[in-house]
C-alpha cells in the first residue's frame, strides 16, 4: 500500500474535524445537485443478502444524515426536478437522497430521515416486496451458498456454463458470474437460468429481506418520496423496448395502486460495465408518464443535466468518505458517460 492510500483516509479525517470542509463549502458553494445514491442500510460484511459495496451501516447512515441535515440544502428530488423543469434556482449546497431497490433495512432508514426532518426517494421493485416475486439479485445469493460443490452447471441457449464452487472465493466470484449472466439475457432467459440455480440449490428457506407494503406505506406516511424501479429489476436495453413498457407501466401502477398516490420519479436499475440505458429505453421512461429518471453514472448533476438521465453520487461508509465527495471530488467529477450508458 503507498504512503498516498495510507495517509488519504487520516487526511480526509483531518479536513472534517478542522473546519476544511466547511471552509470550502463556505467560500466555495456549490451549484452542482449532489443526489446520493444508496441501497441497503447494514452492516456490510454481515449480511446475506446485499454485495458489500452497496452497504452504508446503520451507524454510519445515522452519521450521514445528521451531517447532511446540519449543512446542505436537503431537498426532496421532485422539488428538485420542478425547479430545474421551470427554470426556478436552486439553493446553494443541494443535496437529494435516493435509495434503489427496496429492501426492509430501508424501514429503518426512511426513519432516521424523519427523526432529523429530511426526506429522500426510494425506488422500489414493485413485483419483489414481500409476498411477491423473490428479488433475483439478493436470491441468487442464497441459493449460491446451498448448491452444493465443486461445479455449478447452467445452461443457456443450449451452451452449458460451468462455474466452479469449490473454494469460498470461487463462490464470491460465482455471485458476479450469475448476476451478470441473470442480468445480461432477456426477461424469460433469466427467468429460466433461476429455475435452474433453485433446482441445483435444493429446498431453500428464503428469508424476508425486502420491505413489506404496509412498511411502504408508513414510508410514504413519513413523508418520503416513492418512485420506481421496475417491476422485477431487469437489465432493460436487454429486455427490448416492450418488455421494459411493461416493466415501468405495471411497476408504476402498482405503486400508485397500494399508495394512494402519484408515481413520478424512475431509476434504471442494473447500473455498472454493462449497457443498462438507451435513447430508446429512456423513451419509454418518458412516454410510460415519469417525470424524472436516474441513472448510476458516478457525478453531479447540474440544472443542464438531461432529466431523464440524472447523475448520482455513489455512498461510502465513512462519514469522511461522502463529504470528500461532496467538497473536493465536485470540482473533478466531470458527468462523462460509460459505456452501460450509451447505445
Amino acid at each position: 500500500m503507498s504512503l498516498r492510500s495510507q495517509a488519504a483516509p487520516a487526511a480526509k479525517t483531518a479536513l472534517l474535524r478542522l473546519g476544511g470542509y466547511a471552509a470550502c463549502r463556505t467560500l466555495f458553494p456549490s451549484r452542482k445537485i449532489a443526489i446520493l445514491r444508496y441501497h441497503a442500510v447494514c452492516d456490510p460484511w454481515g449480511n446475506p443478502y446485499a454485495h458489500p459495496g452497496i452497504c452504508v451501516s446503520p451507524a454510519a447512515f445515522e452519521s450521514h444524515v445528521r451531517y447532511l441535515a446540519g449543512h446542505y440544502a436537503v431537498l426532496p428530488l421532485p422539488e428538485i426536478v420542478d425547479r430545474v423543469r421551470g427554470g426556478r434556482p436552486l439553493p446553494a449546497n443541494t443535496v437529494a437522497i435516493t435509495f434503489d431497490d427496496g429492501y426492509a433495512d430501508n424501514l429503518d432508514a426512511a426513519r432516521t430521515l424523519h427523526r432529523h426532518g429530511l426526506s429522500a426517494t426510494f425506488y422500489i421493485t414493485a413485483g419483489c416486496l414481500a409476498g411477491g416475486q423473490p428479488f433475483w439479485p439478493a436470491e441468487i445469493r442464497t441459493l449460491l451458498r446451498a448448491v452444493p460443490g465443486p461445479v455449478l452447471t447452467l445452461s443457456t441457449g443450449g451452451t452449458p456454463v460451468r462455474i466452479p464452487l469449490g473454494t469460498p472465493e470461487e463462490r464470491r466470484t460465482a455471485v458476479r458470474t450469475v448476476t451478470k449472466l441473470l442480468k445480461g439475457n432477456p426477461i424469460p432467459v433469466r427467468e429460466a437460468l433461476r429455475d435452474q440455480l433453485r433446482e441445483a440449490a435444493g429446498d431453500v428457506q428464503e428469508p424476508e429481506y425486502m420491505l413489506r407494503w404496509d412498511e411502504l406505506a408508513e414510508m410514504h406516511a413519513l413523508g418520503m418520496t416513492i418512485g420506481s424501479h421496475t417491476l422485477t429489476h431487469p437489465n432493460l436495453p436487454n429486455a427490448g423496448v416492450e418488455a421494459a413498457r411493461q416493466e415501468l407501466t405495471e411497476s408504476k401502477a402498482r405503486l400508485e395502486r397500494e399508495l394512494g398516490a402519484p408515481v413520478t420519479m424512475f431509476s434504471y436499475p442494473n447500473g455498472g460495465a454493462d449497457r443498462y440505458m438507451t435513447p430508446a429505453i429512456a423513451q419509454v421512461v418518458r412516454d410510460t408518464g415519469y417525470a424524472a429518471a436516474t441513472t448510476s453514472r458516478n457525478a453531479f448533476a447540474t440544472p443542464a443535466s438531461d432529466l431523464y438521465a440524472l447523475e448520482r453520487v455513489q455512498v461510502q461508509e465513512r462519514l469522511e468518505d461522502l463529504i470528500f465527495a461532496l467538497e473536493i471530488e465536485r470540482f473533478l467529477l466531470k458527468p462523462m458517460a460509460r459505456p452501460g450508458e450509451v447505445e
